[in-house]
């Protein structure tokens, strides 16, 4: 259980800045992002050699959903001519710095066939609190949430909640229906597919299917930087609520506490998903008992705080840790999702294994009607994969593994 840090919940105005808890981290946003050199200053990825289960393009590239030990991550300047493998990852030749580990991923596998054969599944609502997404994206059309009680586009507020055309959504950062603004919603297109973008021959695979889970867009974070008001993010809790959410991701985090935030968190049904955030100033993570970062390090009950684990199985170097205040790691470092403008991207960071635990729980529950978000908590974190590394950085020392909270039974 977590428990308060003394003297940081001083009343601060709503208006306080939240910045995105992930960084972009390679710069090639279409769809050919995952053929030939994939770069981030120094840095090459490599992809999985082994034929995937599943027939998205760009599956092999997805270390998250399984890992065989082939993804490597080296420097750029130790590859030779020709280094390149046909899919674009470094040949067996090339010099390591980070080696993956066979296995470090969310044992994804298993579970899918065992939801694939259940019947009675229910549906279930994300919201996502970020910046916009590309409702658009042939990945993610699919699974976007809307409001059938709104006639899109007349200019009329037809279901009477105050907001008007609110039929993918709402854009609360600019106070209009407008979800998508263009390339600075990258971060919420990202997280939105690895949640539940489609399966299927092109890009590459959510975690979730979504003729069963859909995304409600709600932007909160504007501009290139991810900006926003804890008043602008509470406002969207209690939309998400009123309009049938039952789990909520938020990748973003401050410094600041807000009472507001605090309070909205508080008195929700929905269970949250949050990013622990990517460390200090010089890029190295913090304890966030001791220098809280919110929301992940109010003290409350229905939050999961999410660390970010690389896929060797270690932290990543930048990733915050608590052993009070952040749950689990899941993978975060070089995740391949959709991004805007119909791509896929390379993102890394807290912000990208918050969704891993986000689409994880929506899976579950929706497996499971009969399960309460509460004990939905207790299944994910009971069931964790434990790694040394983790040990004394996250409370259950362990990583996200789907196929084992499916089946835990308490």
């Amino acid at each position: 259980m977590r428990r308060t840090i003394a003297g940081v919940r001083s009343r601060l105005k709503s208006a306080v800045s939240l910045a995105l808890a992930g960084a972009l981290v390679c710069m090639a946003g279409n769809t050919e992002a995952g053929k030939g050199e994939i770069r981030k200053q120094s840095y090459f990825l490599g992809p999985n050699y082994n034929t995937m289960p599943w027939s998205d393009y760009y599956g092999s590239y997805q270390w998250a959903l399984q890992n065989n030990g082939f993804f490597r991550l080296v420097s750029a300047g130790q590859l030779a001519a020709g280094d390149a493998g046909a899919e674009g990852g470094p040949s067996e030749a090339g010099n390591t710095d980070v080696l993956s580990v066979e296995g470090i991923d969310i044992h994804i596998l298993p579970a899918w066939e065992k939801y694939a054969a259940k019947e009675g599944k229910r549906p279930i609502t994300v919201a996502l609190i970020d910046t916009g997404v590309d409702i658009s994206h042939p990945e993610l059309s699919s699974s976007i949430w809307i409001n059938e009680d709104e006639i899109p586009g007349d200019g009329i507020d037809n279901d009477g909640n105050g907001y008007v055309d609110d039929y993918y959504g709402w854009n609360f950062y600019a106070d209009n229906a407008a979800v998508f603004s263009g390339k600075e919603d990258d971060h919420g297109t990202h997280s939105a597919g690895t949640i539940a973008a489609a399966r299927n021959s092109e890009g590459i695979a959510g975690i979730c299917d979504p003729a069963y889970v859909r995304i409600m867009v709600l932007k909160t974070l504007g501009t290139e930087a991810g900006i926003g008001t804890a008043g602008n993010v509470s406002r969207a809790i209690r939309y998400a609520e009123a309009n049938g959410a039952q789990i909520c991701n938020l990748s973003f985090g401050t410094v600041h506490y807000s009472e507001e935030l605090y309070r909205t968190i508080k008195e929700s049904g929905m269970l949250f998903v949050v990013a622990a955030g990517n460390g200090d100033q010089t890029g190295n993570g913090i304890d966030i008992g001791s220098s809280p970062v919110y929301p992940a390090s109010f003290d409350l009950e229905n939050i999961i705080a999410v660390a970010n684990l690389q896929f060797d199985g270690q932290l990543d170097p930048a990733s915050n840790y608590s052993a009070v205040h952040v749950d689990l790691a899941a993978p975060g470092s070089y995740i391949l999702s959709t991004v805007s403008g119909g791509g896929v991207n390379y993102m890394s960071g807290t912000s990208m294994a918050a969704p891993m635990v986000t689409g994880a729980a929506a899976m579950i529950a929706s497996y499971d009607p009969a399960l309460g978000m509460m004990e939905l908590k207790n299944r994910i974190l009971s069931s964790v994969r434990r790694l040394e590394g983790l040990e004394g950085k996250v409370a259950t020392g362990g990583m996200l593994d789907v196929t084992a909270a499916m089946a835990y039974s308490g």
